[in-house]
């Protein structure tokens, strides 16, 4: 039973926003749970609000995003959640790991591993303990749980491509190896996602790489990151993408 006040508030928003459940686009996110056809300037909107009405110290914030996470029946609550986050930046940098690591145990699928490690964690937030986020990011690579695999790289992509740190790439290039030979599109995709970001200050490492790696890379990730190296762009757009 969900006793937190403003976790209520938020299934309230919820209830008096959704139009219809959208098979559609929860297949597409890759959630298991229900999808609405709220939009995302709504759920913004919204979250705006809560922070702004709520003077959350920390325990009440950890408080909060514990149950949207741990009680999620719908994405937006799990969307909603991301939001509030990124508006605490120094909520953020002082982030206990262990915190982290329990909410990436209710994502499901791509977009919300991603709204949850994309733009929260930014690279001068990592560097304040790199110490730590280094051990987190390499449990991370390494857990028998796939969404936490994917974060390890997902959480890497906003440091690679805003920040010439060799730290980064280095770091980066290693766990793009050890999950290389994944199948799945949950990795494939965000192996990717993680090459390209390279671009931005690493290309010729990349374009190296690239190189020693093109028959052991997934093809969709090889064809995807050459093409960003060669002519700034993911698709070459004088062939047909299928």
């Amino acid at each position: 039973m969900i006793d937190n006040q403003i976790h209520l508030q938020v299934l309230e928003f919820i209830k008096k926003s959704n139009t219809s459940e959208d098979a559609w686009v929860q297949h597409y996110l890759g959630s298991n749970k229900i999808t609405y056809g709220i939009k995302s300037s709504q759920i913004k909107k919204f979250s705006k609000k809560i922070v702004e009405d709520n003077n959350l110290d920390q325990n009440q914030l950890v408080n909060l995003l514990n149950s949207l996470y741990q009680n999620a029946t719908t994405f937006t609550e799990m969307a909603i959640a991301a939001c509030i986050l990124g508006s605490k930046k120094e909520f953020c940098r002082n982030l206990d790991s262990n915190i982290l690591d329990n909410w990436l145990n209710y994502t499901h699928g791509w977009a919300e591993v991603d709204c949850l490690c994309q733009s929260n964690f930014t690279p001068d937030i990592l560097l304040l303990d790199w110490q730590k986020w280094q051990k987190l990011l390499k449990k991370f690579n390494h857990d028998k749980n796939i969404h936490k695999r994917r974060a390890s790289l997902v959480l890497l992509n906003k440091s690679v491509a805003k920040l010439d740190d060799p730290r980064f790439s280095k770091l980066a290039l290693e766990f793009i190896e050890s999950l290389k030979s994944e199948k799945e599109v949950l990795i494939t995709k965000a192996v990717s996602w993680l090459l390209r970001s390279l671009v931005a200050f690493h290309k010729d490492e990349l374009l190296e790489y690239l190189e020693n790696n093109k028959d052991s890379l997934p093809k969709i990730a090889y064809r995807e990151a050459l093409t960003k190296a060669t002519t700034g762009r993911k698709y070459n757009n004088s062939k047909k993408q299928k």
